[in-house]
């Protein structure tokens, strides 16, 4: 399970990979913070929970980030640990517990302020080791 930035032009480019869609949707989100808050050291102190259901593996990445997102913009949520439960049956069903705490600048530095996870150039992909998500973020 690994994360990396990519190359591109104006915005962040994630790419996660995991054994299973469910590591890899876990490195997505700590790829994710990191963008945000970079090496900083978050704490699992509060958990969130949430639930998605969708049918595409593209939209389920899509609106992961988004909720993650969305607790960052208006409660200043920073997660660290990523409990998630994955369900196929028709479509997916994902049941997510993110730990971690609030934004506080005397211990957590902000590098970037991500608006938005885009459907432009999103990958999500079964391949020979394990699963691979790339996905591209407005900043």
């Amino acid at each position: 399970m690994t994360f990396e930035f990519l190359d591109h032009t104006a915005d962040i480019k994630i790419r996660a990979k995991g054994k299973t869609l469910v590591d890899a949707l876990s490195e997505s989100g700590k790829a994710l913070y990191t963008a945000i808050a970079g090496e900083s050291k978050i704490e699992a102190k509060t958990v969130k929970e949430f639930t998605i259901k969708i049918h595409k593996p593209e939209m389920l990445v899509h609106h992961f980030l988004t909720e993650l997102i969305f607790l960052f913009s208006t409660e200043h949520f920073l997660a660290s640990k990523f409990d998630l439960d994955l369900k196929e049956a028709i479509g997916y069903k994902l049941t997510a517990r993110v730990s971690g705490e609030i934004y506080d600048p005397k211990k957590h530095k902000l590098l970037k302020e991500v608006k938005a996870a885009t459907y432009h150039e999103l990958k999500v992909a079964q391949e020979n080791n394990g699963w691979v998500i790339e996905v591209v973020c407005d900043t």
